[in-house]
């Protein structure tokens, strides 16, 4: 995934918005190299992959 610039903990309670919002977001678009929110990349429009759940 994209690299962070905080310390945040997937699936910590009180993470930082960017955080939480791409908790949210269940699609993964490895061309872009990021997280999306439909099956299709907004931004390529090739197929994403459904992000695999933590926990």
């Amino acid at each position: 995934m994209t690299e962070k610039n905080c310390s945040c903990e997937p699936g910590r309670p009180g993470s930082c918005p960017s955080c939480f919002a791409e908790q949210l977001i269940d699609y993964w678009c490895e061309t872009c190299r990021l997280s999306v929110p439909d099956k299709r990349c907004p931004h390529c429009g090739l197929k994403t992959k459904k992000k695999r759940q933590q926990g």
